[in-house]
């Protein structure tokens, strides 16, 4: 189950140099991911993006392949965090689903059936760190 499923943890104050790099490694591993369905995990709790970035007319150029992707979770500090990459999802069909709690999205991931019933929280890195502090 794990080959269906990008794990991503970003945090920190972001440049535009950031941002790019970042677009340019997850445009790989979506393309990574093509024939087969497939979810994202994204903790972005400790994250922060400048307007300047969010809105630079760079980013504009930028469209992930998102076609068989069915599912977008977010663990996040605030309800709000992630709204500046709404755009990024309009053509896709997909509305991110916001957590702030890893277990919750852990449970949602696992329910869709994008973490096997049988695989430990443990073998999700970050979230295994997450749970292990809070």
């Amino acid at each position: 189950m794990k080959s269906r499923l990008i794990v991503v943890q970003i945090k920190g104050h972001w440049t535009l140099q950031t941002d790019m790099a970042y677009l340019s490694d997850l445009g790989e591993t979506m393309h990574a991911m093509r024939g087969n369905t497939w979810a994202v995990l994204v903790d972005m709790r400790g994250w922060v993006v400048p307007k300047s970035v969010s809105s630079s007319p760079l980013k504009s150029a930028v469209n992930l392949d998102r076609r068989n992707q069915k599912l977008e979770c977010w663990v996040v500090d605030s309800p709000s965090q992630g709204d500046a990459l709404l755009p990024y999802f309009t053509e896709s069909g997909i509305v991110p689903r916001c957590f702030s709690d890893g277990y919750e999205a852990y449970g949602c991931l696992q329910n869709a059936g994008y973490i096997d019933k049988t695989e430990s929280i443990c073998e999700i890195n970050w979230l295994a760190r997450y749970l292990a502090t809070s």
